[in-house]
């Protein structure tokens, strides 16, 4: 029987190559179905099937799904386990035929054993060329050694890492597989010392990043690494949308069933759940109604941002900032909203493709209460806090755009969410945006529209009649921008009070269409100096 020094000295590895790229095959192949059976099967069922048994049959469909991503991650791993086998191996082998031959040239010889020997035993050496060679001899074995060791330890991890990964897609009683394929992908690049991906921080480092990979190593990282690969501003929108509904449906799998006594759990499955529902019921939608999900996190209150319409290849882009009071239960209603705003953008261009992102990646104030005061609400910090991440999100934007062409962006605000975009916007660098438009302002942290690093003239904002928001101006905030001292544009509205300014058929709602296809609004000629 061969020994491992003989095996590995004449190893031929194309059998690992091509197991490698069947199991990515089979992973990506999944990806595909998954997409579809999501697209063309569940999505259009959610939205015309109805009735207890409707919701049996979608269920089971669901299930289906889950077990389809399993595979799609765990083969991937697989795929990832082979390789990084192979490529130790195959530097082992390299480091043994470079010691044999070292050896050889040295007049040493090595048998079928790898053991370094002498071709010729020279009688006549004086004692320190006999220790010499004895050294030599000495550190060639060490080296050969060395190589079938790194081998050997090559192929037990890989034999450790493989194990971890069993798939269990038929066993119908384990509710928590998806959650387990993940955490068993973990636990196998863990066992191969594989190191995740390395990305860059910022947004335009991060596409360079993206665009120098391979097609293989993307699919990887966004199999094996799907959370982190979801949040990072500055990759593809589709991209992200795929990373992010696998992780969501990972730690759905995760929470569902876990201690609901456990602090946060309760709420954060919650979150998840309706997030998920959301997301579900638009599913068979195509063309510029497509969702992408952006980013998300169930914890607390929630957080999600979403794009209707793929921004990476849209003309006009709109991104919305909700304001007081939003959570994820807020996403259904959130979600109306920028529908709406993406058709009065098309309204007033019809020859445009318009992108609406709703972004609610901050922790919104609470409403205070008698039996919860909160001060959030009248105070900078949550803007604070939220401000450089829509800055890197909306530079992403940029960075993941596709095509010659620049987008149209406008970034637009309401309620504390203005707070929020001003805050963002006088930092840094600002929101490299063409167009910032606001609604029920309370104040924006800064003194006047040119400190939005902004052309004055394309700040807009509009308050409408019976909007409390005008008698809760306070300093704290910033002073009020619906003023023409601010500076900038006031657009017309018609609608009343502070949640009104998407109702159908108005004017508010028409205005804000307008900016966001680079046009200009009706302008608002009666508006006081001070509201």
């Amino acid at each position: 029987m061969a020994s491992d020094y003989a095996r590995l000295l004449k190893q031929d590895f194309a059998d690992m190559t091509a197991a490698a790229d069947s199991w990515q095959r089979v992973s990506r192949g999944m990806d595909s179905a998954f997409d579809q059976h999501r697209t063309k099967v569940t999505g259009p069922l959610h939205a015309a099937w109805e009735g207890d048994d409707a919701q049996a049959a979608l269920k089971f469909l669901e299930d289906i799904e889950m077990r389809i991503n399993v595979v799609r991650t765990e083969a991937m791993t697989i795929s990832k386990a082979i390789e990084t086998v192979r490529f130790r191996m195959e530097q082992a082998q390299t480091d043994l035929r470079n010691a044999v031959r070292s050896a050889e040239s040295e007049g040493f010889v090595v048998d079928d054993t790898g053991s370094v020997g002498e071709a010729v035993c020279e009688t006549d050496e004086s004692p320190d060329e006999a220790q010499n060679k004895l050294d030599r001899m000495k550190r060639f074995q060490e080296e050969i050694d060395t190589a079938v060791k790194d081998a050997r330890k090559a192929s037990a991890d890989g034999h450790h890492a493989l194990s971890e990964l069993r798939g269990e897609i038929m066993d119908r009683t384990n509710k928590h597989m998806a959650a387990e394929a993940a955490a068993d992908t973990q636990q196998a690049v863990k066992d191969l010392g594989v190191k995740g991906p390395q990305i860059p921080k910022d947004p335009k480092d991060a596409a360079a990043w993206w665009k120098g990979l391979d097609e293989a190593s993307r699919q990887e990282y966004a199999t094996m690494y799907p959370e982190q690969i979801g949040k990072t501003n500055g990759l593809p929108s589709a991209v992200r949308d795929d990373a992010n509904r696998l992780a969501l449906d990972q730690q759905l799998n995760y929470v569902d069933g876990s201690d609901q006594g456990v602090p946060g759990i309760p709420e954060h499955r919650h979150n998840l759940e309706v997030l998920k529902a959301e997301l579900d019921k638009r599913d068979g939608a195509t063309g510029n109604k497509k969702l992408y999900l952006l980013d998300f996190d169930g914890a607390e209150d929630g957080k999600a941002v979403i794009a209707m319409g793929n921004p990476d290849t849209a003309d006009n882009v709109g991104v919305h900032v909700p304001g007081t009071a939003t959570d994820m239960d807020s996403t259904g209603g959130q979600l109306s909203r920028i529908g709406k705003l993406q058709r009065s953008a098309e309204r007033a261009d019809p020859s445009a493709n318009t992108s609406m992102v709703y972004w609610l990646g901050y922790d919104a104030p609470e409403i205070p209460s008698d039996d919860a005061p909160n001060l959030a609400v009248a105070g900078t910090t949550r803007a604070d806090d939220a401000a450089p991440d829509l800055r890197n999100f909306t530079h992403g934007l940029r960075a993941s755009h596709e095509g010659a062409d620049r987008a149209h962006m406008t970034v637009l605000g309401h309620s504390y969410g203005t707070t929020v975009v001003g805050d963002a916007a006088a930092g840094g660098n600002g929101l490299d945006t063409d167009s910032i438009s606001v609604v029920g302002s309370p104040g924006m942290t800064v003194d006047e529209a040119s400190d939005l690093h902004i052309n004055p003239h394309h700040f807009y904002t509009g308050v409408a009649e019976g909007d409390l928001i005008i008698h809760a101006q306070n300093l704290t905030l910033g002073p009020d921008p619906n003023t023409y001292e601010f500076g900038g544009t006031r657009f017309r509205t018609d609608t009343h009070g502070h949640s009104g300014y998407w109702d159908d058929n108005s004017q508010s709602l028409a205005n804000q269409g307008k900016i966001i296809a680079g046009k200009e609004p009706t302008r608002e000629t009666h508006a006081p100096s001070h509201m």
